[in-house]
């Protein structure tokens, strides 16, 4: 559960940053994350969880560093040895964002599960600091995980096949949400619909996002999910869900679910996850892209 919000406080940011095929657009999400750390006031702790994903923070690190981030660190917590430390939880009270980073979010919930380092990840987004996951390691800020998606026994199925995903427990930082994140490398968009509409059967409370490459979303304290980036974002909501039999345990046939909604919601399209309605972007002066410099591109 997320923890509560002491008096005094607002909720901090919480963003989902996806894969990424493009650099501009990879840097697009880093740059909203580093505006909702602080910007030029921000301290950063960029948090990978295995020797791949520690590679991919110091290239995110280079970049903040250069961008004039107050200070950024590093903190490789690849055991649960190494989230019992109590050097890194005064780490976490200093910092004003935390980014989470690894393919395998299974395995980062079996490092942080239970320990005083999540609890502090949780405290820390309740005392208005910002809290990310870059990636698989998106899905673990959500209290309801899709852990991974089960192998195909057979090359034709139904779109909803039965027990088609297996849910873990996450952090914990949200319990609204249920996410899927397309590795950079995919594009299956059927698979993407069929798992969320597969976790609101399960659970019609939560409302399942799916983002596209090179897109990421953020869920305010006002309780506000706002998509960025490049492409957009499947949003599928259960609480009008009448009827499922996902409860019958019949392997060879098909998951039926009446009443879900779906929408899908392009860069700046919001949806309110209390009301769970969408809302269009507001109409503004400001031009959505800048001016284009002489190789065509908009800079």
């Amino acid at each position: 559960m997320p923890a509560p919000v002491p008096a005094g406080y607002t909720r901090g940011a919480i963003l989902f940053l996806g894969s990424c095929l493009e650099p501009r657009a990879e840097a697009k999400l880093l740059q909203r994350f580093w505006e909702e750390a602080g910007a030029y006031g921000s301290r950063v702790i960029l948090m990978p969880f295995d020797a791949e994903s520690a590679v991919i923070a110091q290239r995110f690190a280079a970049r903040f560093t250069d961008w004039e981030s107050d200070s950024m660190t590093l903190m490789l917590v690849d055991s649960r040895e190494a989230a019992l430390r109590a050097t890194n939880l005064e780490r976490i009270e200093s910092a004003t964002a935390i980014l989470l980073l690894g393919d395998n979010p299974l395995r980062l919930a079996t490092i942080l599960g239970g320990t005083p380092l999540a609890q502090s990840i949780r405290r820390a987004n309740a005392r208005g600091k910002a809290i990310g996951g870059h990636g698989r390691a998106a899905t673990l800020l959500c209290e309801h995980m899709i852990a991974y998606e089960s192998e195909r026994e057979e090359e034709r199925r139904p779109l909803l096949a039965r027990h088609l995903i297996h849910f873990a427990p996450g952090l914990g930082i949200t319990n609204r949400l249920v996410l899927d994140v397309t590795p950079a490398e995919a594009g299956a968009a059927m698979n993407r619909l069929a798992r969320l509409l597969h976790a609101v059967a399960y659970n019609p409370f939560l409302i399942g996002v799916g983002l596209e490459v090179d897109t990421g979303a953020v869920i305010y304290a006002d309780n506000t999910l706002e998509i960025f980036g490049a492409n957009s974002a499947l949003v599928v909501d259960g609480a009008q869900v009448t009827e499922t039999d996902v409860h019958e345990y019949r392997r060879s046939t098909p998951l039926s679910l009446i009443g879900a909604q779906v929408h899908v919601l392009g860069p700046t399209y919001t949806f309110n996850l209390q009301t769970r309605t969408g809302h269009a972007p507001k109409a503004s002066d400001i031009p959505d892209r800048a001016v284009p410099d002489e190789t065509g591109e908009c800079v």
